[in-house]
């Protein structure tokens, strides 16, 4: 049975090389769909062989620092969507999608060259929007309804052309749309920078995207279209399968260490919410562990939940785990600042600032022998825990508690900064809904929240 597989093994790679050394249009004889599973595990064994192989130079590529890649369309599309809304999307929709816009019209008949300039079209409109200014994409729409309007004007004449130059052209026809087929994964990459030399690294970028291609051109053409789409169904199942299966796997992102610093980011293939997350700010080190990277740029600013905006939903769903221990006396300022232009540097993000109205919340204590019956020695860390049970804060200052608040509610906390840093207690309190948190806070521990409307310096973080 191996002596079997291995001789048809063979036997495809061969002709799958034929075929690419010269495509042309040319089905393969008509067989049982046994004999054509056969032929698409056997594919499908060439294909897997060869992605691992092009990843290498990908690696190679993040190795060496020239491009880190750190957003992909599908790794956010993995952690922002349910697992069945995923596998539904990458394994059946848009595999069908793409072969009916890339692969449908590699076999010759009149209505496919309809189809497909209507595919090309709606392809190129969609790069267009991804690649180009607003403007610029709204010009390329215009030419592509014009091209579309030329076309059915004259749609009899142009199929009698492709009638008598299809054989000749096959080849370079046949590349295009492999190639396009892979440039068109270069949108995964959503923070790529179309404007740098980075362009250079393309190629290497979507190499699998290219071959595989080709290799579902081939199964297209010889076995027909719903072949092609089931090798595309497969393939996509075998590599999102193993992507989930690895999503509580840590891929360290960074790792400085120098004779002022170690710092060492990790980032979580999936944030991991029934999970505690722990936070840790002093002078001498700041730990993340759990946490969104949203989160930790707002802990960083040192500002109020209210008063940040991410001006893009880029990196929402991201988590890390972040370590830095500093080696010279700093102060926490100063801890901050550092951690927070080397994740402004990895994650490419740029903070400004402007003035904005909004609501804001007074924090004053309305009972200081409630509030100081919840105070306990400083056992110099304090440590703030979100879980489902709630907020537990143990041995913060004021100051902490009302971040903590902000976080999680998204609310502007104001207070005098005297009160603040005075004390250190242990509180508990709900995450879910901030009517019962601002209550428990005034009956249990004799701090009052009350609202007022204030001008404020609103921060505003933009990915790039």
């Amino acid at each position: 049975m191996l002596h079997s597989f291995t001789h048809q093994l063979k036997q495809t790679a061969s002709d799958i090389w034929a075929f690419l050394k010269n495509p042309k249009d040319q089905p393969a004889e008509l067989d049982s769909n046994a004999y054509k599973w056969r032929i698409l595990l056997i594919i499908l064994v060439i294909d897997m062989v060869l992605m691992f192989a092009l990843m290498g130079p990908i690696q190679m590529v993040e190795w060496l620092g020239w491009y880190t890649g750190n957003s992909h369309a599908i790794i956010e599309s993995m952690r922002s969507m349910p697992v069945w809304a995923f596998l539904l999307m990458g394994v059946l929709v848009v595999p069908f999608l793409e072969e009916l816009v890339f692969r449908y019209g590699l076999r010759f008949k009149n209505g496919y060259m309809a189809l497909l300039a209507v595919a090309a079209a709606i392809a190129l409109g969609v790069l267009a929007y991804n690649l180009f200014p607003l403007e610029g994409a709204i010009g390329t729409w215009v030419m592509l309804g014009m091209a579309l309007v030329f076309y059915a004007l004259n749609a009899d004449t142009i199929t009698r052309f492709w009638e008598k130059v299809w054989g000749k052209a096959y080849g370079v026809f046949f590349y295009l749309v492999a190639l396009a087929f892979g440039l068109m994964h270069i949108i995964n990459y959503t923070d790529f920078d179309y404007t740098s030399a980075v362009v250079l690294l393309i190629p290497i970028l979507v190499a699998p995207q290219i071959v595989a291609g080709m290799l579902l051109g081939y199964m297209r053409v010889k076995y027909g279209f719903f072949w092609g789409f089931y090798l595309h169904a497969i393939h996509n199942a075998l590599f999102f399968g193993l992507a989930l299966a690895t999503m509580g796997a840590m891929k360290e992102k960074l790792h400085i260490q120098n004779e002022n610093y170690t710092l060492q980011v990790e980032e979580r293939m999936l944030y991991d919410k029934p999970a505690t997350a722990f936070r840790y700010t002093g002078t001498d080190s700041v730990v993340f562990e759990n946490h969104k990277l949203h989160d930790v740029v707002l802990d960083l600013l040192d500002k109020k939940s209210s008063l940040v905006k991410f001006g893009k939903t880029k990196h929402q769903h991201t988590a890390i785990n972040l370590t830095y221990k500093t080696h010279t006396a700093a102060d926490i300022s100063h801890n901050k600042q550092v951690v927070l232009a080397q994740l402004q540097e990895l994650y490419k993000f740029d903070v400004t600032y402007r003035s904005q109205k909004q609501d804001a919340w007074d924090v004053s204590i309305a009972d200081s022998s409630l509030l100081a019956s919840n105070a306990v020695a400083d056992i110099g860390k304090s440590t703030v825990l979100y879980n489902d049970e709630g907020i537990t804060c143990e041995n913060v200052t004021l100051g902490e508690l009302v971040s903590a608040i902000e976080t999680n509610f998204k609310v502007g906390l104001i207070s005098e900064r005297k009160l603040l840093e005075s004390g250190k207690y242990d509180i508990k309190l709900p995450k879910g809904d901030f009517s019962q948190t601002k209550e428990e806070l005034e009956k249990k521990y004799g701090i009052l929240l009350q609202s007022r409307m204030e001008l404020a310096d609103l921060a505003v973080v933009s990915f790039k």
